[in-house]
């Protein structure tokens, strides 16, 4: 085979298409965090892929950020997500430690969330009832993670 300048041009064409194609099939993930009820410390909010053999949320992060608390909402958008089913989960870090406050026997001590307001029984939900589809269709996808804080 004969390389010519024409054969860059042709490779590099179709490079350029195949980088469109992608681009175009992407999607904005748009999470509303919603109830939070002080300022103090940060909000944590994770982007969560199914992950055959993990129980959400524990694996799976494709994107993750970190907000100062705000009393009310925090809206972040993901931007640029494959198409697929994604879940969130969000915890509100009141002491800023990273971590999501548990008492002795693990029930959370912070506020925490998950995507459709999924809750599960005695643990988080299933990661089928706090998912939420991300497709090529729709430049933006937007769901809300209210906070629930223990005791309320």
């Amino acid at each position: 085979m004969t390389v010519t300048k024409n054969t860059f041009a042709i490779a590099g064409l179709a490079a350029a298409l195949a980088l469109t194609g992608t681009a175009a099939a992407a999607a904005d993930l748009e999470v509303v965090v919603s109830g939070l009820n002080s300022a103090e410390g940060d909000a944590r909010i994770a982007v969560h892929k199914r992950v055959s053999g993990t129980e959400f949320p524990g694996g799976g992060v494709v994107a993750a950020t970190m907000r100062p608390a705000v009393v009310g909402k925090i809206r972040v958008v993901f931007a640029g997500l494959a198409p697929g089913e994604y879940a969130v989960a969000a915890f509100h870090d009141a002491d800023g430690d990273g971590e999501l406050g548990q008492n002795i026997v693990g029930v959370p001590t912070e506020g925490f969330g998950f995507s459709n307001g999924a809750t599960g029984f005695m643990g988080p939900p299933s990661f089928d009832k706090a998912a939420v589809t991300v497709g090529s269709k729709d430049a933006r996808v937007s769901v809300v993670v209210p906070i629930a804080y223990p005791g309320s």
